[in-house]
């Protein structure tokens, strides 16, 4: 494994082929690296332009009963736990999961087969620092007899207790590392009980599920399989939560108690997370500097209308500076004795910050990205020579070519011009 201080993709593409295991539709899913900071992302290329999905306590959803579901607009991906779990046990912090279905393959039941292709695979660090929920003192949303709660530590251990009349209790701890999640928590099964399947299939889920994927328990405590583990029942449970706090976008960094919990309650918990502020992350400050600007633009003299980009979230937003000078060439027409910069050069270097965060993501090489559309654009102040330029763009939509951009010009706390923009992708 790579610096557990640094962020990590993977070394290279994985596909994986099977069937989904709650609607039973055939999928093949292709695992890619991702830059620094753009976390896990869902791109779904069954349907046009390929919308994506980030994952993101905002988009889980409630679609489905007993798994974990997320949606951006119309777009959604169900049953993604044992992908973000294999993910998130070793460490993965960037990647984008193609998948030509509404959810991934259920292959065994386990997240074992897609730690298998990671590892097959390798990481790679990346330049830029991992993030943690950071807890200081303790946390916890209680339900009934469901309760949650974290507690500080150094690193990531994970306690829970797993409670059902038809079994005995079945208590875990573990600490989470890397090896430690492959070895104990990743092979642990998907289980039901046989008196549950009427009911399951009566909901439509479960289509893809089978005596393969899924351990059936019987009246008589009995699984339909040898178990890996004795108590694998509340391992799986270990893997299904790991997989759920990953909504956060990163991994507690706290002894975690889990008592009688699922999917729909791990979900809230992370809500509940947000809610207090635990995972609020500062944006990138470090500023990109021209020079490092225009080795992901094409432009040149005398076109370059970003100087400097002093904050930036991947695939959200930036903000740029563009210095206004009288030297500029468009000031010799327009006008020579009243020297105005022109509202479209404004959008133009909405559009310039815009491409350069949108390339810099999800950009091929030879790759230039386009207007496609400029609308509701409202200019509301004049710009003079010795004004700077604060450009401010938010992604309001991204798909695999194309992206919404909101963009504001202010110059110092006045809002000089606004507009929406598309940018598509495209090659020369």
């Amino acid at each position: 494994m790579e610096k557990a201080d640094s962020q990590q993709t993977i070394q290279n593409e994985i596909t994986i082929t099977g069937k989904g295991l709650m609607l039973g539709e055939p999928v093949t899913l292709t695992l890619n690296p991702a830059s620094a900071n753009s976390g896990i992302v869902f791109r779904r290329v069954d349907i046009v332009d390929a919308p994506e999905v980030k994952v993101c306590q905002e988009n889980w959803a409630d679609i489905l009963p007993r798994c974990t579901s997320l949606r951006s607009g119309d777009t959604t991906v169900s049953s993604v736990e044992h992908i973000l779990s294999a993910l998130a046990g070793l460490g993965v912090d960037n990647a984008v999961v193609e998948l030509d279905a509404p959810e991934p393959p259920g292959l065994d039941g386990s997240a074992m087969p897609y730690v298998e292709n990671i590892q097959a695979v390798g990481l790679v660090s990346q330049d830029a620092p991992r993030n943690s929920i950071e807890v200081v003192e303790p946390f916890s949303l209680s339900s009934g007899d469901r309760q949650l709660v974290l507690l500080p530590a150094d690193a990531l251990e994970v306690t829970f207790v797993y409670a059902h009349p038809q079994t005995t209790p079945q208590i875990a701890t573990f600490k989470i590392t890397p090896e430690s999640y492959a070895r104990n928590i990743a092979p642990a099964r998907s289980f039901c009980f046989e008196d549950e399947i009427e009911a399951l299939q009566a909901l439509g889920i479960g289509k893809g599920a089978s005596y393969d994927n899924v351990l059936v328990i019987n009246a008589a405590a009995e699984p339909s399989a040898p178990l890996r583990f004795d108590d694998e029942f509340v391992r799986h449970k270990i893997l299904d939560l790991i997989g759920d706090l990953y909504l956060a976008g990163h991994l507690p960094k706290a002894h975690v108690i889990a008592m009688r919990t699922g999917h729909t309650f791990h979900a809230e918990f992370v809500k509940a997370l947000a809610e207090a502020g635990h995972l609020q992350q500062p944006p990138v400050q470090e500023p990109i500097e021209v020079m490092e600007i225009y080795e992901v633009l094409p432009h040149r003299h005398p076109m370059c209308m970003v100087d400097r980009v002093i904050e930036y979230e991947s695939k959200k937003r930036a903000v740029g500076i563009k210095n206004v000078t009288y030297n500029e060439p468009i000031f010799e027409g327009h006008f020579p004795t009243q020297p105005v910069m022109p509202g479209v050069l404004q959008i133009e270097a909405l559009a310039q910050l815009a491409a350069w965060l949108v390339l810099r993501d999800i950009g091929k090489e030879g790759e230039l990205g386009y207007f496609r559309s400029i609308s509701k654009a409202t200019f509301r102040r004049a710009v003079i020579p010795g004004d700077q330029l604060r450009l401010e763009i938010e992604v309001a939509q991204l798909r695999s070519r194309l992206a919404r951009i909101e963009g504001r010009v202010y110059v110092g706390d006045e809002l000089a011009t606004e507009a929406e923009l598309s940018i598509v992708l495209a090659s020369v």
